[in-house]
């Protein structure tokens, strides 16, 4: 008897029972998808009771340590039950969810009919959601009253079913003879044959009398400091001041509230060096006042989830380099990538100071690596991965890539030397600095679409302010999730959009960055973009912006994608052409450097994209790899690993051809980092928390392919001396981009072959002719009997002079490309 107590007591020991109702009753395929870190599992149901499904985890599958995440799906993802819960290992191991609810009951919950929440989201407008269904016949026998604290009550003028044209649903609109004091919360809601429910403020808090213009944020002087916060719905909201980064007690102060949501305080002392935290709480019962959280607008914290630092710093900023968006090439890099290969001979490996390291090489050659890579590449424009305060374990050697932002107004500190300080300002300050000075321009991936808040019992900021506020729900209070990481950030609502405004004019007058890609722009409501656009503009009109025009799931606002950029000031990469040069991100197929396909596409991408979906060449940005997916190197093997008569040297020649194309191309190009000597992640399609081991640039790769490299910098040069092929407008590139097919010369198979004409790019060259031959042979071009002067082959790019031409026919080696001028 002892010995099957002590073995049921070890069973137990290594399984979490997880309970689960659906409130439909509709369980088929229906799994549970559960995570933990850089692991992931997928749990079928064990069996199913009177309460619902039964999922069994073994224990010992999952890492040692940490919470352990989980959440409902359904199929492949065609459905998921938000939020995302949380177990945590102190708790026990037999817990119960319900449909909905992100609570984690350790005891069975009550099942029946109940209201599972209610939403203020208008003067006089409740949106309720049940538990169940009910029928259009039904609504007058369900009597609601909405029961405030002091004891009034309201009995609503019209009740209707969501949607209106719908004979059975769980949502309710009640429409109140008179607008909703929101000072006589909290409240709940009765309904005759539901348990009642509390009140939430929703969309009421768009209203104009919830908008200020007030400053937001917390503002330093050595005489004072004042702090502001938005938090319309709060009854109160309290400062805590630290002196210390982590632990210690605070000193608490009470903020004033004003006029439209604003709180301040102002603290007439010298706080430089002090840290600080909120608390808020209100009649909303999604507010917990135990929570500390951080001022959204804080310039710089210890952590996601840590601290606000107040700082006094004037680390000096050399001016940004002078030149127009048409002259960019783009360079994307990780901070942590670039440094962090035991071959990259920097001090500080994987920091924002070993970023900056000058005369770095690889140990025991000459051969340049880090900044002084850059420095020789010849790329003007650095395009770095977030580094924004992202949501990570800063002290940790766990990678990330940093798109699930936090705090949007301090650098993240696992770059920094100190992530308890102010270092990871000055230090991010000193590496913009630096790449001024060196005339090379820095623009920052920003991901203002959605932040690591993926469930509304996550508090770090936003949430703890404003609740049910800064992102995009759906009536019932789940969240839209067209980033396909959680949630959206709410940009169509004023103070959101303020509030991103005013995040990018800060990191542009604070640390004079340059420009900004916006991750997963599809998200950015195109009003939104308009004011990005104008905004900064006013401040730097070179300013560079452009971003991914498209979304990762359904959305509920008409998305940002491409075309609706056509005159609007900013660019969009151009999937189009990367699709059709080396195949798509998304599968192995491949694309016209591997095999001569999609010509036609490849010409419109030549072209700017102007007769596809852009009015400007300035509005596209051309590349063939990034971050996103694998490296090229990566992709053309995979691409070309059935066809065994593809050699290495063939492989080689492809990456090249594409960086032929890319960077003779009307558009902006685009290089992924390592791109330039055949960088690889061992073939991984997404890297993103995967260790430095896939991740890290491995210098030794320039060593080993350094032709490679020669011939990217050369037709780096090439474009950066010769403005034929950075053409500002359409209507030169329809005048001056002439196919060889239109002038009455034949092109071989599979082959491109175009006449660039100087036209008003000022250039000294006033012709130029470009042949490409993606083909696995030798193919003859005809061309026009003039003098040409051969500059790019298969083996040399650049300037230089390779050889005069002056036949009527050139023969162009297999996979390979050729210009030349006259």
């Amino acid at each position: 008897f002892i010995n099957q107590c002590n073995k049921e007591e070890k069973i137990q020991m290594n399984t979490l029972i997880i309970h689960y109702h659906r409130y439909d009753n509709k369980y088929n395929d229906w799994t549970l998808w559960t995570w933990l870190d850089h692991f992931n599992l997928e749990v079928n149901a064990a069996k199913k009771d009177t309460f619902g499904l039964i999922f069994i985890l073994d224990m010992k599958k999952y890492p040692t340590r940490g919470n352990i995440s989980f959440i409902p799906k359904y199929k492949n993802w065609e459905r998921k039950d938000a939020p995302n819960r949380i177990w945590n290992r102190t708790e026990p191991t037999e817990i119960w969810i319900l449909q909905g609810n992100g609570t984690v009951f350790t005891e069975l919950p009550n099942t029946k009919p109940s209201v599972r929440k209610a939403f203020i989201d208008g003067p006089d407008k409740i949106n309720v959601i049940l538990t169940h269904n009910i029928k259009k016949e039904e609504i007058p026998q369900l009597f609601p009253i909405i029961y405030f604290n002091n004891g009034d009550y309201i009995k609503p003028s019209n009740v209707t079913l969501i949607p209106e044209n719908i004979d059975s649903s769980n949502i309710l609109q009640l429409i109140t003879p008179n607008r909703i004091d929101l000072n006589l919360l909290p409240a709940e809601i009765k309904i005759k044959g539901f348990l009642p429910g509390k009140l939430h403020i929703r969309r009421i808090l768009d209203s104009p009398e919830y908008i200020t213009d007030e400053a937001l944020g917390t503002f330093y002087s050595p005489y004072e400091t004042k702090f502001s916060v938005f938090a319309p719905g709060a009854t109160s909201v309290t400062l805590h001041l630290y002196q210390k980064a982590e632990s210690g007690k605070p000193d608490l102060f009470h903020l004033t509230k004003g006029k439209q949501g604003f709180w301040k305080i102002t603290i007439s002392k010298n706080l430089v060096g002090t840290y600080y935290t909120y608390t808020v709480d209100g009649p909303d019962p999604s507010y917990d006042p135990k929570a500390e959280v951080i001022d959204p607008y804080a310039r710089c914290v210890t952590a996601h989830n840590g601290r606000g630092l107040i700082i006094d710093d004037n680390t000096p900023i050399a001016d940004s380099p002078i030149f127009t968006f048409q002259d960019a090439i783009i360079y994307e890099v990780h901070v942590r990538d670039f440094t962090i290969g035991e071959n990259s001979g920097a001090k500080h490996k994987g920091k924002y100071t070993g970023f900056f390291e000058k005369n770095t090489t690889i140990p025991g050659t000459k051969i340049s690596t880090a900044l002084n890579h850059l420095i020789d590449l010849g790329v003007n424009t650095i395009q770095l991965m977030p580094v924004q305060d992202f949501e990570n374990d800063e002290f940790s050697e766990k990678y990330f890539w940093g798109y699930m932002p936090v705090n949007f107004n301090s650098p993240d500190g696992w770059f920094a030397s100190n992530p308890l300080n102010d270092s990871r300002v000055r230090e991010f300050k000193q590496l913009v600095d630096c790449l001024h000075k060196h005339g090379i321009k820095v623009v920052m991936d920003v991901v203002y679409n959605h932040t690591s808040e993926t469930n509304s019992a996550i508090r770090y900021n936003f949430n703890g302010f404003v609740p049910n506020f800064y992102y995009r729900e759906k009536l019932d209070g789940s969240y839209w999730n067209g980033s396909g990481c959680g949630n959206e950030v709410r940009t169509e609502s004023p103070m959101v959009r303020r509030f991103i405004i005013e995040s990018l004019k800060y990191w542009v007058e604070t640390y004079k960055i340059d420009g900004f890609r916006f991750d997963l722009m599809g998200l950015i409501d195109i009003e939104t973009m308009r004011e990005i656009v104008k905004d900064l503009k006013a401040i730097n009109h070179n300013i560079f912006i452009y971003g991914e025009p498209w979304t990762a799931g359904e959305t509920s606002i008409q998305p940002t994608i491409k075309g609706t950029q056509r005159g609007e000031g900013f660019a969009v990469f151009n999937d189009n052409f990367r699709d059709a040069l080396k195949g798509p991100w998304y599968n192995i197929d491949p694309g016209y450097i591997q095999t001569g396909k999609n010509v036609e596409a490849v010409k419109r991408g030549i072209k700017g994209s102007i007769t596809d979906f852009a009015d400007s060449p300035l509005e596209v940005i051309n590349y063939v790899a990034c971050h996103d997916g694998r490296t090229l190197w990566d992709q053309l093997k995979v691409s070309t690993e059935n066809d065994t008569t593809v050699s290495e040297e063939e492989l080689r020649s492809m990456n090249k051809l594409a960086a032929a194309i890319l960077l003779t191309s009307q558009g902006i190009p685009f290089i992924h980092g390592g791109q330039e000597f055949l960088r690889s992640k061992q073939g991984s399609h997404n890297s993103y928390n995967q260790p430095d081991e896939i991740n890290k640039i491995r210098w030794e790769l320039k060593q080993e392919n350094r032709d490679i490299f020669e011939y990217y910098k050369g037709l780096i040069k090439l474009r950066k001396e010769h403005p034929i092929f950075r053409m500002t407008n359409a209507e030169d590139i329809e005048k001056n981009l002439i196919f060889f097919e239109d002038i009455g010369l034949i092109v071989p198979n599979n082959c491109i072959a175009y006449k660039l004409q100087r036209g008003n790019s000022s250039d000294k060259w006033k012709e130029v002719l470009v042949l490409i031959n993606p083909n696995r042979s030798v193919k003859k071009f005809q061309i026009p009997r003039k003098k040409w002067i051969l500059v790019v082959d298969d083996s040399t790019a650049g300037t230089d002079i390779i050889k005069p031409i002056s036949e009527s026919s050139v023969s162009v080696n297999p996979i390979s490309a050729m210009v030349m001028y006259r």
